[in-house]
């Protein structure tokens, strides 16, 4: 039986932010597809693609296809709005192209690509990964430190509504998307600062990038792009 679907659906990390982090692998990709889709309604305000063309200028010469991913809380409306996009997404691999969505960071790590891809894995598509470097790695090695060492624990914090009781778990603890919490954030560091070490890093990779030492430091309104690091003192 001949497939219905011969496109391809490749789900591209491009990094933070900085062109130079794009992997060879992403670069090939990139230059292979034939359609570019990307996260946002405009695209001179995606990251993801501003940093793509920067390494590779062919990006400019690729069909591109701006998507609207809103942030929507509800399931119900999200998972309409999820199938919506895939509709659009699916006719171009059922005429065999080639399509990349550029996601800022890896795509898969709280990646607007992986509710697209498994729509188009439910159908049968070819589906491929592409990693990128994520705000995670890039933040502590641009603050020049260690995630984990020896059989110390990672967590990544996406929801802070129990910040208090996750920051108390052993070994290293990562805050994403805290952008509109940071007052109630910098209050439970607060409260453990004595025993912790804690950095930061706002719009990492980019020129507006920001390093922060201690909770004292840290803005009360930062930008989006910005992940917290809170390291166990020695």
């Amino acid at each position: 039986m001949e497939e219905k679907i011969k496109g391809i659906l490749n789900g591209i990390g491009v990094g933070c932010g900085d062109p130079d982090m794009l992997t060879l692998e992403a670069i090939k990709t990139i230059k292979r597809s034939d359609i570019i889709c990307l996260p946002h309604r405009d695209r001179q305000k995606c990251r993801a693609y501003q940093t793509a063309r920067v390494a590779v200028p062919e990006t400019d010469e690729k069909e591109i296809v701006c998507f609207d991913f809103e942030m929507i809380k509800d399931s119900t409306i999200l998972e309409k709005r999820h199938q919506e996009i895939y509709s659009k997404v699916k006719e171009y691999l059922e005429e065999g192209k080639n399509v990349s969505f550029l996601t800022i960071g890896d795509p898969t790590v709280y990646s607007t690509f992986s509710y697209i891809a498994r729509l188009a894995e439910r159908d049968g598509a070819k589906v491929r990964t592409v990693n990128g470097i994520s705000s995670i790695n890039a933040s502590a090695a641009r603050l020049g430190i260690s995630l984990c060492d020896g059989d110390e624990q990672l967590h990544v914090i996406s929801q802070i509504e129990d910040l208090e009781k996750t920051l108390a778990l052993p070994g290293t603890k990562v805050i994403m998307k805290c952008c509109r919490s940071m007052p109630f954030i910098k209050k439970c560091l607060s409260d453990i600062e004595k025993k912790v070490e804690i950095y930061a890093v706002e719009e990492c990779g980019t020129e507006q990038e920001k390093l922060y030492y201690g909770v004292n430091q840290l803005p009360d309104d930062p930008g989006y792009m910005m992940t917290i690091i809170v390291k166990e003192r020695k």
